[in-house]
Formats: C-alpha cells, structure tokens, sequence
C-alpha cells in the first residue's frame, strides 16, 4: 500500500498511517491519498455522517467508511475490493434479467389488447354518465366566485324595493 508516497507492505503501520491522515485532515476536501492493490485511494470526510472514508477509484468509485481501528480500516478495504466480484456478478445477473424482462415487455406490446370492445363500450357509457352529471353542473357553475342562477333573483327583489320607496 502507498499512502502519501511512502510504500507500507505492514497492515499495522498501513492502518496507522491512514488514521494519522485523518488526523491531519484540515478540511472535508477529498484528497488523493495513494493507492491499493491497484486502485488509487482518497481520503474524505462526510460531513452529513460526520466519518472519514477513504474512496477507491478505478473505472468506478467505491467508498469505504473508516473506523477508529488500525487492522480494521485494511480489512474494510480488503472487504470492499474482494466484494467487487460479487457486485459485478449481481449486476450482470441483475442485467439479463431486466433484458428478458424487456424482450418479454417488446412481445407483450404487439399483442392486441383482449378487452378492448369492453373499454371502449364502458368508456362510451361513462361519457354518456358523465355528461348527464354534467347537466346539473351547468346550471349551478360559479362565475367569479358567483352561482349564476342564484344571483339572478336577488338583483330583481332590491331593484322592486326601490321602486316602491
């Protein structure tokens, strides 16, 4: 392992020194740390989750959240490198899957739809339904916050008092 140029083939003092780079840390600011087993390493520090973690970085990041013990931040990297395999595995099983999901959807897709005659009979006796409910609504509709056959009568009581004044 490289940590900051120097080169530890000691999990004890690989740990240490990663831990000494947290303890130097000045800000959240990520930086590059070194690298293992092939993949360049950097240190950051999540503020949300108030931890320092160390991001492995091939063709994709990994994240891998450090903890306070010098053997244990070494063996969360070991586990995070050696669990990539398994990830990989999950994906591309996870990736034929929603392919045969697809291809199965492109099928389903050209089908005639088995109940249309039935959608479009019950959507004419909605419309139908609908524009019965309708007719009510048309004679009560509000006109600037006014119901339009209310309004009417009231206008016609005020203007007969006034002429009998």
């Amino acid at each position: 392992m490289e940590i900051q140029g120097a080169f530890f083939d000691d999990k004890a003092k690989a740990g240490q020194a990663i831990l000494d780079a947290c303890k130097a840390m000045q800000s959240s600011n990520a930086f590059q740390l070194g690298s293992y087993r092939g993949f360049n390493m950097e240190m950051y520090f999540d503020t949300v989750g108030r931890q320092y973690g160390i991001r492995l970085k091939g063709r994709v990041a990994h994240d891998v959240k450090l903890g306070v013990d010098v053997h244990g931040n070494i063996t969360r990297l070991d586990n995070a490198l050696d669990g990539m395999e398994k990830r990989l595995e999950r994906a591309v099983s996870d990736l034929e899957n929603i392919q045969k999901q697809f291809e199965t959807a492109k099928v389903e897709v050209q089908k005639p739809f088995a109940q249309e005659e039935e959608l479009r009979t019950k959507t004419a006796r909605l419309n139908e339904l609908n524009a019965l409910l309708d007719v009510d609504k048309r004679d009560n509709e509000l006109v600037g916050g006014e119901q339009t056959d209310v309004g009417d009568d009231v206008p016609d009581r005020q203007r007969n008092a006034r002429d009998t004044r």
